[in-house]
């Protein structure tokens, strides 16, 4: 249930996470709006809002609450305002917030990790097997 039920949707908060991310998809994101928690889906929410200025929190809840963003929104002129929201393709990382669409922090990251640790697991398995094979020659 929303506080703010029964007003026109004044906020339209997009809600995704990186693909690199993929286990975030059974865990569902949550705004915090001055106080009051809106449970969210992955994508699109509206969400109802009288004219006013609104500290808005985004995370995900998992074991901890994952990419948490902050942003302050004034909707005092009643005009519809849109946010979007990136979790973080790292769990310790924050998300990123906007008022333009935002990619996933630390996608490159997450990449980089992706691809370089099986490829120092490999690295180092062959060393050990080639020191392995001097000691015992």
């Amino acid at each position: 249930m929303h506080p703010y039920q029964g007003q026109s949707p004044a906020l339209n908060l997009h809600t995704k996470h990186s693909w690199l991310a993929f286990m975030l998809a059974m865990f569902k994101p949550i705004a915090t709006i001055n106080g009051h928690e809106v449970q969210l889906q992955w994508g699109d929410n509206p969400i109802p809002l009288q004219p006013g200025i609104y500290d808005i929190q985004v995370h995900v809840k998992y074991l901890w609450d994952i990419g948490k963003a902050r942003i302050q929104v004034d909707n005092r002129h009643g005009s519809p305002v849109a946010l979007y929201y990136a979790a973080p393709a790292l769990a310790f990382m924050a998300g990123a917030i906007d008022y333009q669409p935002v990619k996933p922090p630390h996608e490159a990251l997450s990449i980089g990790l992706v691809v370089a640790l099986p490829l120092l697991f490999v690295i180092l398995c062959c060393c050990m097997g080639s020191l392995s094979n001097l000691s015992g020659s």
